[in-house]
């Protein structure tokens, strides 16, 4: 029998017909309620193979629009058929297409299809008015089941009578958008109330989307008609700045190719310039997301030749400074695989070991300093751009940036230290003069100095390891072994009953100690009562004696290097 039913179903039967059957069904003995069942299982069916015919139409009325819209060169019979399509396809007594015009961004109705009078088209509607006001400054889809008692909406006198005129109720409402901009809206219309649910939205906003592709396929017709001799001055621009590219042409020379074309003064901005405020016309030049730069003009109302011209070079100019950039990124790649290939590696051949430095970008024959930067390498790497002298190599290793500065005559290094050490300045650690062959010790040198700065919270210093005094210590494992020894000793007792009783007894003295021995500004500091710092330094005094504040100084140096040295791992 289940046969039966699909085959009421593949001739699209009335519910009348499915009716009829599950009846004989019955009548010849099935027991009621499994046809009753089947009976229920057809009409789902039957809903959902409608729904899908339903989508179908739908589907073939957008690729209907979309096949006409490649071909047709008069954009009003194509919004007539949107409209059409867009009242049939929804059921409803009205649609009607709205354009923005002017710059008082007034609303003009173009067509309408099902309109009780010939006099809506043309009528047109103040910024914001109406529920076609709100979906053209939202740039979003709105539906009201009433527009007469709509809240949500401007009702304003103009767009009120015109919608009183056509005895409108339920209005749906999507954008006509392309590119980020909206042109206008598109609107279906019933004279009673009216719920729009999901899919008659997705549809009305599918149409609109072919409206708005041909009214600004339109308009950009009729720009470029109006523009042929721009058009073919820009065409021509094209060839001879991609000729210029494939000769190996630079920023400079392409550049001057653009501002020949034109009598009116163009500039070029780097990024940081391009960024800011501007009183003519800006064109960015961008590449993958880039700001690279801009062509600017300082005409704030420019011919509109000019404006293509900008709009078509900055293309060309994005190419070179990118092919620029990748052949500098190349380079320095390259140099930076020669630098860490040095400061890694030995290399017992004397001749092999100056090519290496060679290939570095370094002179054998001369001495270097070695600059290590903690942190993220490629934000040192920028704050090293602004030093002064020869750059040298620098080469992102580890986690760090190494900088390999050759000294000039008498230098030794404080010049670098004073361009360095400005506000924001990266940690670093400093090593040198040496000469090429010391160049690995005194990479490691200047890489654990920096790694100890960072966990001393010695942020934005650059320091010789011989400078650290009693924190030279953080500088080996040898000298962090015997800290830990030295830890062990003073602090043992501490660190023991501390991991008995879960109190931070370590943290409660260190802080102690930075406060001056301030009792109420310690509390306070460990956000504890200061009844609970006495229990604590009772408990201080049991275990380090009663003479431990006379070392006072010396605790705290040790509580310092303990918690650095933790940090440095």
């Amino acid at each position: 029998m289940t046969s039966d039913w699909v085959h009421l179903l593949a001739g699209q039967a009335s519910l009348d017909a499915l009716e009829a059957h599950r009846r004989a069904l019955v009548a010849a003995g099935t027991p009621p309620e499994r046809a009753d069942a089947q009976a229920r299982a057809a009409l789902e069916v039957a809903a959902l193979l409608a729904e899908r015919r339903q989508r179908a139409v739908e589907l073939a009325a957008l690729n209907d629009v979309a096949g006409r819209l490649a071909v047709v060169l008069d954009p009003e019979d194509l919004l007539r058929e949107v409209v059409a399509q867009a009242r049939r396809l929804l059921g409803v007594d009205l649609t009607y297409l709205a354009l923005v015009e002017g710059e008082d961004r007034a609303m003009r109705i173009a067509v309408a299809d099902g309109a009780r009078s010939p006099r809506l088209v043309g009528v047109r509607l103040p910024a914001g008015g109406g529920l076609i006001g709100r979906v053209i400054a939202s740039g979003e889809a709105m539906w009201t089941r009433d527009y007469r008692t709509e809240a949500r909406i401007e009702h304003e006198e103009t767009a009120d009578r015109a919608a009183s005129a056509e005895g409108l109720r339920g209005l749906l409402g999507v954008p006509l958008a392309v590119r980020g901009r909206v042109l206008g809206a598109l609107l279906a219309a019933k004279r009673q109330e009216r719920v729009f649910d999901d899919d008659e939205v997705r549809l009305l906003q599918g149409l609109a989307a072919h409206a708005a592709l041909a009214i600004d396929n339109a308009r950009s017709r009729q720009r470029l008609a109006e523009s042929e001799a721009v058009l073919q001055r820009t065409l021509a621009l094209d060839a001879e700045l991609t000729a210029a590219v494939l000769e190996g042409g630079d920023l400079d020379s392409l550049l001057e190719r653009v501002r020949a074309m034109t009598p009116t003064p163009l500039r070029w901005l780097d990024p940081d310039a391009a960024r800011g405020p501007h009183v003519g016309v800006v064109r960015p030049v961008v590449a993958a997301g880039d700001l690279l730069g801009a062509l600017a003009v300082d005409d704030p109302d420019p011919d509109p030749a000019v404006v293509l011209l900008m709009e078509r070079a900055a293309p060309v100019l994005a190419l070179t400074l990118t092919g620029r950039r990748a052949a500098e990124r190349a380079d320095r790649l390259g140099r930076d695989i020669a630098t860490v290939d040095l400061l890694t590696r030995a290399e017992p051949d004397a001749a092999a070991e100056r090519r290496r430095l060679r290939g570095a970008g370094l002179d054998p024959r001369r001495e270097h300093l070695v600059l290590v930067a903690d942190g993220d390498p490629e934000a040192a790497r920028r704050w090293a751009a602004g030093l002064p002298g020869e750059p040298g190599a620098a080469a992102a290793l580890r986690g760090q940036l190494v900088l390999v500065r050759p000294v000039g005559a008498g230098a030794d290094g404080a010049d670098l230290h004073d361009a360095w050490t400005r506000a924001g300045a990266p940690t670093a650690g400093l090593a040198g003069p040496v000469p090429a062959s010391e160049l690995r010790r005194a990479y490691a040198d200047a890489s654990r100095t920096a790694r100890a700065l960072t966990a001393l919270g010695r942020d934005g210093e650059l320091v010789r390891a011989g400078d650290l005094g009693v924190f030279a210590v953080l500088l080996s494992h040898s000298g962090r072994r015997e800290l830990a020894d030295q830890v062990q000793r003073e602090l043992g007792r501490v660190l023991a009953e501390e991991r008995v009783r879960r109190v931070p007894l370590v943290d409660t003295l260190r802080t102690y100690l930075e406060h001056g021995r301030r009792p109420t500004s310690t509390a306070a500091a460990l956000g504890v009562h200061v009844n609970t710092l006495y229990q604590r330094l009772a408990t201080l005094d049991r275990l380090l004696g009663d003479g431990w504040q006379k070392r006072a100084l010396d605790l705290q140096v040790l509580l310092v290097l303990h918690a650095a040295s933790g940090r440095l791992g």
